[in-house]
């Protein structure tokens, strides 16, 4: 069997995802190796897996510029040395210990984040085998489909709509992609991997640029999207792309959670299940403090429900604004193991990352999305409402009444059940029939050959 490295970024949702995906493919045979940038030692340890540390990515170059007082003498420092600045943001990507990783571990595949440019361009020169991982919905533009940053609905008479929007986004991204080379005297990041991949020999034609996220996205390398062919709007995908299905490591060792805290859900919800009520789970990992007057209004929206309880992790939220005369069926955390949580809920309120939708597909929980508008949460949210999983909302138009009728309309629906309970079986049968193991295996074969 194999020897593969999988790589990610090492940020939450897609270093869980890769845990399933190691789990499948261990048990698939194969021996695998976990290397992230971020530091995630204990945490991918902690799940029975071997880790490999890599260099921190930097997605600014380090500035050396002497600190001169008059502002004049730092750019024209800057513009006189602009071939050494390069040269050392290229040395400060660390590539050769990145290498010498891959001397040492000898992969026969290399499964690389879509976003780490470096390690994708060095592999590839090395000529080792590397399958791209991705985390989201098509990226690359399809005739029907709008960009990731946008919540439009694709119909029949917007398809005009969406090619000017494609139009606009890649207008946008070529704007503040040269304002951030000129800036920067050609140290950004896109201008030193466009760099090293020219140094290294690599097919500049593979590079797509302007596109999302930033620098580039590429051409023709294989992917494998994490998500649910299923949700995603229709369209002939791009060669090579392929969705693999929601990667749901739902045996993930919890290191987070405290004690307490798992005591208190455990009575959370045996009451739910003696009372027959309904729980509501509320995800505000993205939120920030500014946003407390929508977790204020979510409350209010499910305290006249005495038959519904609330548990919301509240994220970066001031609890002093929110905690004074908390109602009895209103239960806030700091932190909520969402596994666990799901297992329990009719309803999950959450800002549209894709890897809570993922594991709410795994668990069969409708949803009520209020897109948290970062990344590529907009996208999700529309898929959520197009395939009738639950409902796309807005948290800067809604008031109370709305929330709550949106609740309503979530715990009731019959249609959101049907449709997940059929996207559900799809996921399970991708799972069942090992699709993500049949590729890898034909990766490795084509290789061979």
């Amino acid at each position: 069997m194999a020897n593969i490295l999988l790589i990610t970024t090492g940020l939450t949702g897609v270093l869980y995802a890769g845990f399933e995906v190691m789990s499948r493919l261990e048990n698939a045979g194969h021996h695998l190796t976990y290397a992230c940038p971020h530091e995630c030692r204990a945490e991918v340890e902690a799940q029975g897996f071997a880790y490999e540390q890599l260099p921190k990515v930097l997605l600014r170059a380090i500035d050396r510029t002497p600190n001169f007082s008059q502002r004049w003498r730092r750019i024209l420092y800057r513009f006189t040395h602009i071939k050494q600045h390069r040269e050392e943001a290229l040395a400060d990507l660390k590539i050769d210990k990145f290498t010498a990783t891959l001397q040492r571990l000898q992969p026969d595949l290399i499964l690389i984040d879509v976003e780490l440019h470096e390690y994708i361009i060095s592999s590839r020169s090395l000529d080792y085998q590397v399958v791209l991982l991705s985390q989201w919905f098509t990226m690359w533009e399809a005739e029907g489909v709008p960009p990731l940053q946008s919540d439009l609905i694709p119909n029949e008479n917007n398809k005009t709509a969406i090619r000017r929007l494609w139009q606009q986004n890649r207008r946008d991204r070529r704007s503040m992609i040269w304002r951030q080379k000129i800036l920067s005297f050609f140290t950004d990041r896109g201008s030193i991997l466009t760099m090293y991949a020219r140094q290294v020999g690599f097919p500049m034609q593979e590079l797509l640029p302007y596109q999302w996220p930033a620098p580039f996205a590429y051409r023709t390398l294989p992917v494998l999207s994490m998500t649910a062919w299923e949700l995603e709007f229709p369209h002939t995908p791009r060669p090579n792309l392929h969705y693999i299905g929601p990667m749901v490591y739902a045996e993930r060792k919890d290191t987070r959670t405290k004690q307490y805290t798992k005591e208190r859900l455990q009575q959370i919800f045996e009451e739910k299940k003696e009372n027959g009520h309904a729980l509501i789970y509320c995800s505000f990992t993205t939120m920030r403090a500014s946003d407390n007057t929508f977790a204020q209004k979510i409350i209010e929206a499910v305290t006249v429900h005495p038959d519904w309880i609330l548990i919301m992790g509240h994220g970066g939220i001031s609890e002093g604004d929110i905690l004074s005369d908390m109602p009895k069926n209103i239960h806030i955390f700091d932190w909520i193991p969402q596994l666990y949580a799901l297992q329990h809920a009719d309803c999950s309120i959450n800002h549209g990352g894709i890897h809570t939708i993922n594991e709410c597909i795994h668990f069969r929980v409708p949803m009520l999305v209020y897109s948290g508008q970062k990344s590529d949460q907009d996208a999700c949210a529309a898929r959520i409402a197009y395939h009738q999983v639950g409902i796309m909302a807005d948290k800067n138009k809604d008031n109370v009444s709305t929330i709550r009728r949106n609740i309503e309309t979530v715990l009731s629906n019959e249609i959101f059940t049907k449709n997940l309970a059929t996207i559900h079986e799809k996921y399970h049968t991708l799972k069942q029939n090992k699709t993500l193991e049949c590729l890898i295996k034909n990766f490795i074969q084509s290789k061979q050959k």
